[in-house]
Formats: structure tokens, sequence, C-alpha cells
């Protein structure tokens, strides 16, 4: 599964087996084959994600909105 953050000065991309997401309704664990979802994030929170190799990474979020499908997770953000 691929996880790309776009943000207003740089891209990133990582290959990931899951990633948890910290949203207004709830936390939310997604893995490949996730059904399509848009969902805005909580502002200041951090997302998780284990690398395909097994290794956990962190990364701090300060506003923004992610789109999933079936075989990546696409976030945007607003701010750096």
């Amino acid at each position: 599964m691929e996880l790309t953050i776009i943000s207003p000065l740089r891209t990133q991309l990582f290959k990931i087996a899951w990633i948890e997401l910290n949203t207004p309704v709830g936390n939310f664990i997604i893995q490949p084959g996730h059904a399509p979802t848009i969902l805005s994030l909580t502002p200041d929170q951090k997302i998780t994600f284990c690398l395909a190799n097994g290794k956990r990474e962190s990364l701090f979020v300060p506003q923004g909105i992610t789109e999933i499908t079936r075989t990546s997770t696409t976030i945007y953000l607003n701010k750096e």
C-alpha cells in the first residue's frame, strides 16, 4: 500500500502495511483493501504507520484531509 503526504512545500511517498488516522469521529486503522473513503483529520495530531519493512513511524499533522482507496492513502495538508 502507498502513503502519499502532500503539503505546500513537499511531497513524501512511503510503502506501508497500515496507517492509523485520528479524525473528529474517532480513530481509523487503514489496511490494503479498505473501502474508498475521504476523511477530515483531527488538527494537531500524529498519524502512525507501519512501513513495509515493519518499522513504525509517526508524523505530526497540523491540519488536513485524507483520501483512501483500496491500494493507497493520500494525505493533503494545507500547512506544514
